[in-house]
């Protein structure tokens, strides 16, 4: 149940930093995709209490995250195809778990960017996978997504790809804190337990802004992901705060929650934490969520044998 560290080199020889804790004799793994601005070395406390239920965890490091990353490739994907390569490199990792634990089922964990990149993993790669949890997603809402796509084009084409843009910033973390006046930090909007965002604070590795190369990248990633062509037989779970402004509140889960059965596809549970915000797993109800998680997650039973 200690962390590891290994890497796994991708198609374009990038280095890709994959976490791991596995316990002995695990009946089920789970590869987790983090969020923006933050890295996977926050999930150890969800990591460890999965490993005392026996399902091995590995969390993938995306491009532009983690302790590996340098200064000036931190908040950036790549100068290039960045978002399809984040996708590639998570289904590098998917392949290494499948072949560490062949017999296991295989669950994809995604949160909040994580969950968009599981998406998109999902719609490339979903015969790879046997079970799909989003957490602390949201709607694809295209009209908006593209009036902000057009935005962050224009001020990376007259910034460059790399430029950090302070509007951008207080459009999207700045914007989800005003819910949460009078605020404590500039991230109240993550959980409603002060430790932990204070925690977040502290971390070099947490809250940094992202480049607008990475924005573009990212939002048109989204605009790309369509249900309809995912497997019909997946299941998805969706997990959320009812307080989570990424969300829309709830309101934007509860349309996503929508329009996947609408495509036709398995949604085997749906989840709303009441007065969660949107770091489910290190919330005030952090026991509660990871019951929940555990009960998302198929095992391996001796009949499987």
């Amino acid at each position: 149940m200690d962390l590891q560290e290994r890497f796994i080199n991708s198609p374009d020889h990038h280095r890709i930093p994959l976490l791991s804790w596995v316990p002995k004799n695990p009946t089920a793994v789970m590869v987790i995709a983090h969020g923006m601005a933050e890295h996977a070395a926050r999930y150890q406390p969800l990591a460890q209490w999965l490993n005392q239920q026996g399902v091995a965890v590995m969390a993938i490091q995306h491009r532009g995250h983690g302790p590996h990353c340098p200064d000036t490739e931190l908040g950036h994907y790549a100068d290039n195809r960045g978002w399809q390569k984040v996708v590639d490199d998570l289904q590098q990792v998917v392949v290494h778990a499948r072949k560490q634990f062949p017999d296991l089922p295989l669950t994809l964990f995604g949160h909040s960017m994580g969950s968009f990149i599981a998406q998109a993993f999902t719609q490339q790669y979903g015969d790879q996978i046997d079970n799909l949890i989003l957490c602390a997603t949201n709607r694809i809402d295209k009209p908006k997504l593209l009036i902000s796509l057009a935005l962050v084009r224009l001020i990376r084409a007259l910034r460059g790809k790399r430029h950090h843009s302070p509007l951008v910033d207080n459009m999207t973390f700045g914007a989800f804190n005003k819910a949460f006046a009078p605020n404590r930090t500039s991230h109240d909007w993550l959980s409603r337990d002060p430790q932990q965002v204070d925690r977040y604070l502290k971390d070099p590795l947490c809250g940094f802004s992202c480049t607008v190369g990475l924005w573009s990248d990212f939002i048109a990633g989204m605009l790309d992901i369509n249900p309809a062509a995912w497997r019909k037989d997946l299941p998805v779970h969706l997990i959320a705060g009812d307080r989570d402004p990424v969300g829309e509140m709830g309101r934007g889960f509860g349309r996503h929650v929508a329009n996947l059965k609408a495509a036709g596809l398995n949604v085997a549970s749906e989840r709303l934490f009441a007065g969660a915000r949107h770091e489910l797993v290190n919330e005030t109800n952090a026991d509660e969520v990871r019951e929940h998680i555990l009960g998302c997650i198929p095992r391996q039973t001796d009949s499987d044998n």
